[in-house]
């Protein structure tokens, strides 16, 4: 976004600080597809928060809320019913075929996979940028503990978000100059978890192919559906799983066990296998190394873990992605820095657990989420489903 537009008109604190008022949506793909317009009723309300909450607590994170309240309301603002959009011919067929297939993953997730879905993705909204927010991480140097953020509702967790690239860079440089890794990514949606209506963003439609966005659909429903404040880890560790069996489901019921998609799905799946493997090597070569810590100099120990980063690209860059079938896994890189990795890791290091109390429910979704809801009243939810796991081995946990 344009900064000097964005900023014009914003309230503004004693300390002459600009409160930050996204200017999101604008059109794309064409004017059938252009956002409707911000509702007075919605600017005013914008204005009002904006105003009301920069005049009360003039604070980096009064600013940063306003944000992300006012970004938020202009994206909702933006939203409208996905059923004209598809049968509108001035609508591009692939756009309409992508809407189409967000509502079949949708209806999927609530009536095969026993998904809250409420009133998630029944609009759209067509976004005027990459991306609808980017995502700040940091973690120290010498440790994969990420940097965490407490927030109201959400508690505390390890990532930030900013509507705006610049204001994301900014405060990347801010941890940086603190002496942390940091890492900036954009991110093409986010769940709103029940309190309102996700719309299908135009930023999660094209940031992939179909099994992207089927994926992508499940997994912010199972947020939506299970979310524990506080509990990053164990959050996204359970939407990545629901997501990725909710896709392979999908799939197996939409288009068939012998389809050209279902071929592609198990190649992906096996280089993404493979990816996670050289991600999980490095994550613990790393581990080793910080464990020396107190025995090390400091310039010493920063060297070993450099040299780490790189002897690990290497080996995949030369041995292991060659190999591999798909175009995104021969491409990509390894976690380059602790934030990366430990944003990483997050997501997808300790998938195993949630299989395996999947294979102790007899592949039940339903039975493996009444099982995370009983551990999610635990203080540490992924301690307590890898304890169950554990001591229970492959019984099926019973609700």
């Amino acid at each position: 976004a344009d900064r000097a537009r964005r900023r014009g008109g914003a309230p503004r604190c004693d300390d002459g600080a600009a409160v930050a008022v996204s200017n999101r949506p604008g059109p794309v793909l064409g004017p059938a597809l252009a956002p409707a317009r911000t509702t007075v009723l919605a600017t005013v309300l914008a204005t009002v928060l904006a105003t009301v909450l920069g005049a009360a607590a003039c604070s980096a994170d009064a600013a940063w809320l306003v944000e992300q309240g006012v970004g938020q309301a202009e994206v909702l603002a933006a939203a409208r019913p996905i059923g004209p959009l598809v049968r509108d011919p001035r609508v591009p067929a692939v756009v309409r075929r992508r809407l189409a297939l967000a509502v079949a993953a949708r209806n999927f997730a609530k009536t095969e996979l026993g998904l809250a879905v409420g009133f998630q993705y029944r609009t759209a909204a067509f976004l005027d940028a990459p991306a609808v927010v980017y995502v700040v991480a940091a973690a120290p140097r010498t440790s994969l503990e990420p940097q965490t953020w407490r927030y109201p509702i959400l508690g505390e967790l390890p990532y930030r978000g900013y509507f705006s690239i610049d204001d994301a860079e900014g405060a990347a440089r801010a941890l940086a100059d603190q002496g942390l890794d940091v890492d900036v990514r954009p991110v093409t949606t986010f769940s709103l978890l029940g309190v309102a209506p996700d719309p299908v963003l135009s930023t999660m439609l094209f940031s992939g192919d179909e099994l992207t966005l089927v994926e992508t659909v499940i997994h912010e429903l199972a947020h939506a559906t299970l979310f524990v404040p506080g509990q990053g880890a164990f959050n996204e560790g359970l939407a990545t799983f629901i997501g990725r069996e909710g896709r392979r489901r999908f799939v197996l019921k939409h288009w068939g066990e012998g389809s050209a998609i279902r071929s592609r799905m198990d190649s992906r799946d096996r280089d993404d296998a493979a990816y996670l493997r050289g991600v999980g090597a490095l994550a613990f070569d790393l581990r080793v190394l910080f464990a020396q810590a107190g025995t090390l100099r400091a310039a010493e120990l920063l060297a070993r873990k450099d040299h780490i980063f790189v002897e690990h690209q290497r080996h995949w860059e030369e041995e292991v992605a060659p190999t591999l079938t798909s175009v995104r896994y021969r491409r990509a890189r390894l976690p380059e820095n602790n934030a990366q990795l430990s944003s990483f890791g997050i997501y997808t290091l300790k998938q195993r657990v949630y299989q395996e109390a999947y294979l102790g429910c007899h592949e039940e979704l339903r039975c493996l989420l009444s099982l995370l809801r009983r551990v999610a009243a635990e203080p540490d939810p992924e301690l307590a489903l890898a304890e169950r796991v554990h001591r229970r081995g492959a019984e099926v946990f019973l609700p």
